[in-house]
C-alpha cells in the first residue's frame, strides 16, 4: 500500500490566508476603537452629569452656585488685591468636592485654608489626589498630576465651568468680576440670575490637557489647585474645538486638539475642547447634558455662553 501523502499548503496559499487575516484585522481594529470611545463618551458625559448635579446640589444648600475664581483671575495688581489669600489657588471645583463624596478632601482643604500658614493649595499633600470624577478618559493626557521636573502643581481636571461668551480678563475688567456667564471671578450667582433659562445656559463643559514641557513648565489649564489664570473656565467665544488657539495669561504649551494662541494678560480664554468626534459634552443649568457639535452655529453658542443675555437659541 502507498505511503499517504500530506499536501500542505503552497506558499501562494499561505500569502492569501495572511492577506486575509491581515484585512479583517484592519476591519477589526476601527470598529473596537469606535466602541471604545463611544463607551469613553458616555463616561465624561455620566460623569459631567455628576458635576452638574454636584452644581445643583451646591446651590441648594447654600443659595448661590460656587465662584468661578473665588479670588478673581491674575491681573496686574493681583497680589495687592488679594493679600495673603494669594495661597488659595483653588476654582469652583473645589468648592463641590462634599457633593461628589469627597468630603475628607473639602475637610483637608478647609483646614489648610484656615490656618494663616498652612501655604499654597498647589503644594498641599492632597493636591495630587486624582478625583475620577473630573477626569474624562477621552483625553489622553489624563490623569495629569505631576507636570515638569521641581514643578509639580497637583491634580488637573478634565470638565471646565462656563464664564461667559467673552474675554475671562478683559482690559476694562482684568480680575473678570463682571463677566456674563454663570461662573467667573468672585461670582456669586443665583439660579434666579439665569434669566434666559436653564435650558439656554451653558454651566459645564470639557477641556484637553495641554503640554506643561511645551510651555517651559507651565501649562495652566486643567489646574485644579492653581488655577487663577483662566484654566479651569472657558469661554463660548468661538466653538468647540475651535482651532483657534486659547490665550492662558503666557502659560500654554499645545497638544494635538488644544493649541495655543498668542498670549497676553488680558483677554485670556479658554476654548470647550474634547477628543471625541465632532463635538464636546455640555451640561447646561438645567442640569442635563447635551452633545455640541463643532458645527454649532456661532450664534447659538455665544447665546448658550450668556446668563442673562436675552438671546434667543436652541439647540437641535
Amino acid at each position: 500500500m502507498p505511503p499517504t501523502i500530506r499536501k500542505g499548503f503552497t506558499l501562494i496559499e499561505l500569502l492569501v490566508v495572511i492577506a486575509i487575516i491581515a484585512v479583517l484585522i484592519g476591519l477589526l481594529v476601527p470598529a473596537v476603537q469606535k466602541v471604545r470611545e463611544a463607551a469613553n463618551r458616555m463616561n465624561c458625559a455620566n460623569r459631567q452629569k455628576q458635576i452638574a448635579l454636584a452644581l445643583h446640589n451646591y446651590h441648594d444648600a447654600n443659595g448661590l452656585f460656587p465662584p468661578g475664581q473665588p479670588l478673581g483671575y491674575f491681573s496686574g495688581t493681583w497680589y495687592a488685591d488679594v493679600g495673603s489669600m494669594d495661597r488659595n489657588r483653588s476654582n469652583w471645583s473645589a468648592f463641590i468636592l462634599p457633593y461628589i463624596e469627597q468630603d475628607a478632601l473639602g475637610t483637608q482643604l478647609q483646614t489648610l485654608l484656615g490656618n494663616q500658614n498652612g501655604g499654597y493649595t498647589c503644594y498641599a499633600a492632597f493636591s495630587t489626589t486624582v478625583i475620577p470624577t473630573f477626569l474624562c478618559p477621552s483625553d489622553p493626557g489624563s490623569p495629569k498630576i505631576a507636570t515638569t521636573a521641581g514643578n509639580a502643581q497637583g491634580f488637573h481636571i478634565n470638565f471646565i465651568a462656563c464664564h461667559g461668551n467673552s474675554f475671562a480678563t478683559p482690559t476694562a475688567d482684568p480680575r473678570g468680576l463682571k463677566l456674563n456667564g454663570m461662573f467667573f471671578g468672585m461670582s456669586k450667582t443665583r439660579m434666579a440670575d439665569v434669566i434666559d433659562g436653564t435650558t439656554n445656559t451653558v454651566m459645564v463643559s470639557e477641556l484637553l490637557q495641554g503640554s506643561d514641557s511645551a510651555a517651559g513648565g507651565h501649562d495652566v489649564r486643567g489646574r485644579m489647585w492653581n488655577t487663577v489664570r483662566a484654566g479651569t473656565t472657558f469661554s463660548t467665544i468661538y466653538p468647540p474645538n475651535s482651532t483657534i488657539g486659547d490665550n492662558t495669561q503666557g502659560y500654554c504649551g499645545a497638544t494635538q486638539g488644544a493649541p495655543c494662541g498668542a498670549q497676553s494678560g488680558t483677554n485670556a480664554f479658554t476654548i470647550a475642547r474634547s477628543r471625541h468626534s465632532g463635538g464636546v459634552n455640555t451640561a447646561l443649568a438645567d442640569a442635563s447634558v447635551r452633545f455640541v457639535t463643532n458645527s454649532v452655529t456661532p450664534a447659538t453658542w455665544l447665546g448658550l455662553g450668556t446668563r442673562a443675555g436675552g438671546e434667543v437659541v436652541a439647540l437641535d
